[in-house]
């Protein structure tokens, strides 16, 4: 009976053992589907952060409150009366009733669902045609481990823009068709009304020709292949599908002028980038950089690997395909996105050809292994990007959950606007004017929104004004604006450009915190104001360095304290206790300046109040804690002075091996920094290395020279201005003398020749620092000068167009593109 019921046991075995592996195939998938999901959801719900929401918003909200279109823009004052100009006016709608139906949550989640979508879309397109090669479990396993890592490289544009419909239209598209082609699914005459859609959400729509070209001539191409063999080609699509697919495509551009434009959603991609002021001034347009932002050129790499393998033979179609997003995506952060978008499913159906290859267990064993590793690596990626701070998967913008992240808006500069009870125009920066539009309309106007939509040369006077005060008053006379809101100037902590920002004789600083800085005109109107919140002393936005020299100066120091106490009450900002610290460290209250440097967290300053706290551990005597407050800083920002400062705390402790390891890195990238040699000199003698003295001395003698000529270059400087040129002059060929190679001091020497009327030897000098850098852009500024007023026009014209190419955002080049009749 026994041997009779084991033949029986065994099949029931069998049976269920396949059964178990049956489930497992049916069930993984959609579980491995769902984590993806639930990934893509986590990562899109974060805080809303990005300033084009805000412009969004504000459109969508004006669009349904008055049941159509403005009769001219209403945002920004340059352009009021200006027809409305609004080519996504749809999703503006669709994202202002979200705001209606959930308020912040239901933007907030709305954007997490289209990121959902457009992942779900990329998971079925992946399987298209490689479930029949590679088995469910392990396809499975391959389409998560190539989407996880490439969701988390789009994290930084999961955003409330309609770039997302961007991403959903391009990725149905390509599904749409790929559907049709593989497995003779009907989707693409969707495909239509799929344009009619997008091309009110976003223009953007050009974007999907690409699909269709890849298509037609990628299958024009096999077929001609076909021919000319004499044997059929894998995944050639038929004659029928390609007219299919023409005809389709040819309905698909009609639906793209049904739009109130008509065909000026198809041009804008081109205008936009032609558009110099755009591409210059916007990061998102800057092209990626390896050592940032590695995964384009990683998924560049892998693509090219897999689609010129030999077993991925006559690829014409994926290859056409994706050529132009590599080269998107390697031309602008702004389009890595689309790249990964349309690589994805290319990359996943690669991988499962090659898995199907694989003919041994153990070897389909191992895929599976690898492809589940990854995986799991991916959602570790995923997980870290989400509930941690841990760079590189970290983004400091993306806070998970629902509201707003005001980390770097001006609300509390708004505040204070509101409390003073200052209304009306406002100059502001560009990305600040759809949160101004949304949250002040219409009682504070702009001078420019998020998109940009004014004249060029306007567009690059407003990004030059802040930090040129001529260029401002002329914004002013001509718009009559009477605040200015501005973020910190990139020239923060270069104290020689202390007479960049608006002039105290037109405006007035009365507010700043970590964020803003608020100007007010001086009128009648903003007396009071003026009188009582006016900041005369601390100047937030020259930095730290300027700051500390103006602590030099004893007279001025209880003014300074004064000042930064008064901002942190109002503001308790980082940058203020920033400031409070080092004047308390000048005042030599250390003990209190160490508490408010403590009470800097994040922003522009945190780094400079761990120098302060180094400096005040320093001085109290604790060398360790100042190490390790210099430690933190160089970690992130490698600083020749800061590194010094660690090498010199090193040697003092007589840790000289170290100490010498950080003197060494200083000399090589600032050898010209003159402190650094005799500590350096003496560390060595310490460790019993005495060779290296002279070595060092004749790099140091070198040094003092170059910083004895920089002296000369400084005080000439001074002495023009004191009205001495034949001083200035001397003091100048004197640095010549000392530093020939030095093309900045022949340059500098020029000027005060022009500037004197001595017109040749102005030339002679600005030609000589040519002769040493020719790429020196104030050398041929100054000889455009030069030779204008010499009679030369033609060489004129040629060194100001060089001047304009070297530098193309400075002030001088706006001056210049009207002087020689550029477009904008």
């Amino acid at each position: 009976m026994d041997d009779a019921g084991q033949p029986c046991a065994a099949a029931s075995t069998v049976a269920a053992d396949h059964g178990r592996r049956g489930m497992t195939a049916r069930l993984l998938p959609g579980l491995l589907l769902g984590a993806l999901l639930s990934a893509a959801l986590a990562l899109g719900i974060t805080k809303v952060e990005d300033s084009d929401a805000w412009m969004h918003l504000a459109l969508g909200r004006e669009l349904v409150q008055h049941w159509g279109f403005p009769p001219s823009e209403p945002f920004t004052f340059p352009s009021a009366g200006s027809p409305y100009y609004n080519l996504e006016w749809l999703f503006d709608v669709v994202l202002y009733l979200a705001y209606l139906a959930g308020g912040f949550a239901g933007v907030i989640l709305l954007k997490a669902a289209l990121i959902a979508l457009v992942f779900l879309v990329l998971w079925k397109d992946a399987g298209l045609a490689a479930n029949r090669v590679a088995g469910g479990v392990l396809d499975a396993a391959i389409r998560t481990a190539v989407l996880l890592p490439l969701l988390v490289m789009v994290r930084h544009r999961i955003v409330e823009r309609p770039d997302l419909v961007l991403m959903l239209g391009l990725s149905f598209t390509i599904y749409a068709l790929n559907a049709y082609l593989y497995q003779g699914r009907r989707y693409l005459y969707v495909l239509p009304l799929v344009q009619v859609l997008w091309v009110n959400m976003h223009p953007s729509v050009v974007v999907g020709a690409v699909p269709f070209v890849a298509i037609l001539a990628g299958g024009l191409i096999l077929r001609g292949l076909e021919r000319w063999r004499g044997a059929a080609l894998p995944a050639t699509p038929t004659a029928a599908q390609l007219k299919t697919v023409a005809i389709v495509f040819a309905a698909v551009i009609l639906a793209s002028l049904v739009n109130p434009y008509g065909p000026e959603p198809l041009k804008l991609p081109f205008q936009f980038a032609a558009a110099s002021w755009h591409a210059a001034n916007i990061l998102e347009l800057q092209p990626p950089r390896l050592g940032s932002h590695p995964g384009p050129f990683l998924v560049t790499a892998v693509l090219a690997a897999t689609l010129l393998a030999p077993a991925r033979r006559y690829q014409f179609i994926s290859t056409l395909l994706v050529a132009p997003f590599v080269y998107l995506g390697l031309s602008g952060l702004r389009f890595v996105p689309l790249l990964m978008i349309v690589a994805a499913p290319v990359l996943a159906r690669s991988f499962s050809v090659m898995a199907a290859g694989v003919r041994s267990a153990w070897g389909r064993r191992a895929a599976l292994a690898f492809a589940s590793t990854a995986s799991a690596l991916a959602f570790t990626a995923v997980g870290l990007a989400v509930g941690t701070r841990i760079e590189p998967f970290a983004d400091a913008r993306k806070i998970p959950g629902f509201g707003v992240n005001d980390l770097f808006l001006p609300e509390a500069a708004l505040r204070y606007l509101d409390n003073v009870g200052v209304q009306g125009r406002v100059f502001n920066k560009y990305h600040w004017g759809g949160y101004i539009a949304w949250r002040d309309h219409p009682r504070r106007l702009a001078i420019i929104d998020g998109r940009g939509h004014l004249p060029p040369r306007l567009l690059a006077a407003i990004e030059l004004a802040p930090t040129n005060p001529d260029l401002l008053d002329r914004l002013q006379d001509e718009y009559r604006f009477d605040v200015v809101i501005t973020p910190y100037p990139l020239i923060i902590g270069d104290v020689s450009t202390v007479n960049a920002l608006p002039s105290r004789a037109r405006w007035a600083l009365v507010y700043w915190d970590d964020v803003a800085l608020i100007y007010l005109r001086r009128s009648a109107e903003f007396t009071a104001i003026i009188g009582r919140d006016e900041y005369h002393h601390v100047k937030p936005a020259y930095g730290v360095g300027y700051l500390r020299q103006a602590l030099a100066d004893a007279k001025a120091l209880p003014a300074l304290l004064a000042e930064s106490r008064r901002n942190v009450a109002a503001t308790s900002s980082s940058i203020g206790y920033t400031f409070l610290g080092f004047a308390l460290l000048q005042a030599g209250e250390r003990d209190r300046a160490i508490e408010a440097f403590g009470r800097v967290h994040g922003y522009s300053t945190v780094w400079d109040a761990q120098q302060g706290l180094a400096f005040a551990y320093w001085q109290k005597g604790d060398l360790g804690q100042a190490i390790e407050r210099y430690r933190h800083v160089l970690r992130f920002f490698d600083d020749p002075l800061l590194r010094f400062n660690l090498g010199l705390a090193l040697a003092k402790r007589g840790d000289d091996r170290e100490a010498v390891d950080h003197l060494e890195r200083v000399r090589a990238k600032a050898p010209w920094f003159t402190a650094v040699y005799p500590v350096l000199i003496e560390a060595y003698l310490r460790l019993g290395e005495a060779h290296r003295e002279r070595e060092l001395q004749t790099a140091y003698e070198s040094a003092r020279t170059r910083a004895r000529a920089a002296q000369h270059v400084r005080d000439a400087l001074r002495l023009e201005q004191q009205g001495r040129p034949g001083d200035a002059i001397v003091e100048l060929r004197s640095a010549i003398a000392l530093d020939p190679r030095n093309p900045e001091v022949f340059s500098t020497l020029g000027d005060v020749y022009l500037r004197q009327g001595r017109l040749e030897e102005a030339r002679a000098q600005h030609d000589a620092a040519l002769t040493l850098d020719p790429r020196l852009a104030r050398a041929h500024y100054g000889l455009a000068l030069a030779h204008r007023r010499l009679g030369a026009p033609a060489d004129a014209r040629r060194h100001l167009e060089a001047y304009v190419r070297l530098e193309p955002r400075s002030y001088l080049a706006w001056k210049a593109r009207d002087e020689l009749g550029w477009s904008w």
